[in-house]
């Protein structure tokens, strides 16, 4: 009993420290590049350079996109370690290291050790879910205080404590100033539907809730941002973020992310595998105990986002990801429950399988199809922990041993996604004409015409001043060694001075456009 304490009192340290390693792995070894992670990483350094807390700016303009919770970590981490890639991602990873930890704690107080131990490790095996936390978004943020919100709110509904009652309206408050107001609006529903099919919503709950206090602290923790932005702006943050960027997002496609509603059903599966494979038999003993108020939490949490997402009319893979603790908790306690030794989810075992040598050669045509990173398909062979482990996986499986197969799927997972930050990326972001050409623009004087990647914002740190076409030569003439950035798409619509050339061109990786430098001849 003493030895098995023991273990129980180190298991969250050890699960803590496994997903740090995880998510800090290879952190500022590559580029600050993606489209997402330079505005967002550029605006903080912006706003730590103007010791400004309040407005958010991209290249010395308004940034409207997001609220400020996660330049606010940032501009800490700039503080500490510089304005480098590491910081910009480094409160991305603790969040998401205690992301992990409390979706642990939770499944442990309120199901079991044995269920807790299969939540975490499903989320620790998520390739998705290490990329997320490896990025300068504010996903991680809202994910970890989305998840808090919804685990002390089923905590102050069982136990009746006002330590979760605060750690409930905490994290709502925080939320909304990670993302908005989809951090009251969602969890909010997932409360509703909780109440209403556990035969709870009546006053006396709803009182013990204190649903009105719990507002003013949202509030006293949200509204006074909001507030200052909106008057130092003159109401454009507020215009920008609420109409454009929730309600347009939500009504209609943006930036060409669109789809049919079962894009998000993909998006969860790709982003729990492999032990989403498993997601139909767990999801069908959910149904079957839906009368525990564990299972029906989670169950009414993780559909309750899936479906509110196939609504939306803009679907982004990063939008569903907070259903991953609540699917993983069923696919945990379904899992703690399968007796090992007669389980047969033949099935599932093949399609990992299948999916498993399949993965390899698609991964490698895939590639292909892009010619910037033609010449690295070869970084395909990376991904072999996958299939060898998947493989290995139906072989113990067929030995009766579903246990051991499951651990060796998930660890050939984790193992992926260590070489896929150490090897693979690093390889592919070397490839971006961000990273090729930012020597050809140091030092000198640069401008812009049209559009520019954002990641030469963060490198260049200082603002890029847009000129037009008819003030190229004198532009050169003032300035001999000056570079002016635009894309391939716009520059051909232009006549080019006779003073002037195209001197670097390169497709943005990930991206369509293909970014030009124009020099002086």
């Amino acid at each position: 009993m003493f030895k098995q304490l023991n273990q129980s009192n180190y298991y969250p340290w050890f699960i803590f420290g496994i997903a740090l390693f995880l998510y800090l792995a290879n952190l500022g070894g590559n580029s600050i590049y993606i489209l997402d992670e330079a505005k967002n990483a550029t605006c903080a350094a912006e706003m730590l350079e103007r010791g400004d807390w309040v407005v958010p700016t991209f290249n010395q303009e308004l940034r409207t996109d997001k609220p400020p919770l996660h330049y606010f970590f940032m501009m800490v981490s700039y503080s500490v370690f510089g304005v480098t890639p590491f910081a910009a991602r480094f409160f991305s990873a603790i969040f998401g290291a205690l992301t992990i930890l409390i979706s642990f704690l939770f499944v442990r107080r309120f199901h079991s050790e044995k269920a807790a131990l299969w939540t975490s490790f499903i989320l620790l095996s998520s390739i998705h879910l290490s990329i997320q936390f490896h990025l300068s978004v504010p996903d991680p943020y809202l994910i970890f205080f989305f998840t808090a919100s919804v685990f002390s709110f089923y905590a102050a509904v069982k136990e009746k404590k006002l330590i979760y009652l605060l750690a409930l309206y905490l994290s709502v408050g925080l939320g909304t100033l990670s993302k908005g107001p989809v951090a009251i609006g969602l969890p909010g529903l997932i409360f509703l539907l909780f109440l209403i099919f556990s035969k709870r919503l009546n006053w006396k709950e709803l009182k013990q809730l204190h649903p009105f206090s719990g507002a003013v602290l949202v509030l006293l923790i949200a509204l006074p941002w909001y507030i200052l932005v909106h008057l130092k702006t003159n109401g454009q943050w507020t215009d920008g973020f609420f109409f454009k960027h929730n309600l347009g997002r939500f009504s209609s496609e943006m930036e060409g992310h669109g789809g049919i509603f079962l894009l998000t059903i993909l998006f969860v599966l790709l982003g729990l595998f492999p032990f989403a494979v498993f997601i139909v038999q767990a999801l069908k003993h959910a149904w079957k105990n839906r009368k525990s108020d564990f299972i029906l939490l989670n169950l009414v949490a993780g559909l309750a986002i899936v479906i509110f997402f196939s609504i939306s009319r803009t679907k982004l893979p990063n939008y569903t990801v907070p259903a991953y603790p609540y699917f993983a908790a069923l696919l945990g306690v379904w899992l703690s429950q399968l007796s090992f030794k007669t389980a047969k989810p033949k099935a599932s075992m093949i399609t990992l399988l299948v999916v498993g040598l399949i993965l390899v050669p698609a991964l490698y045509i895939g590639i292909t199809f892009d010619p910037a990173l033609d010449h690295l398909r070869n970084q395909a062979f990376f991904f072999l922990p996958i299939p060898v482990g998947f493989i290995l996986a139906y072989f113990l499986f067929t030995k009766n041993q579903l246990q051991k197969a499951l651990r060796v799927a998930g660890i050939s997972c984790m193992l992926a996604a260590m070489s896929f930050a150490f090897i693979v990326f690093p390889k592919i972001d070397q490839e971006n004409p961000v990273a090729k050409s930012l020597h050809l623009v140091k030092g000198k004087e640069v401008r812009y015409y049209g559009k520019f990647n954002p990641s030469y914002s963060f490198y260049l740190q200082h603002e890029l001043v847009e000129v037009e076409p008819n003030s190229f030569s004198e532009f050169f003439e003032n300035y001999p060694d000056g570079v002016i950035i635009s894309t391939k798409r716009r520059i051909e619509k232009v006549d080019l001075p006779a003073n002037c050339e195209i001197s670097f061109s390169a497709r943005d990786i990930l991206e369509t456009p293909t970014t030009v430098l124009i020099t002086k001849k």
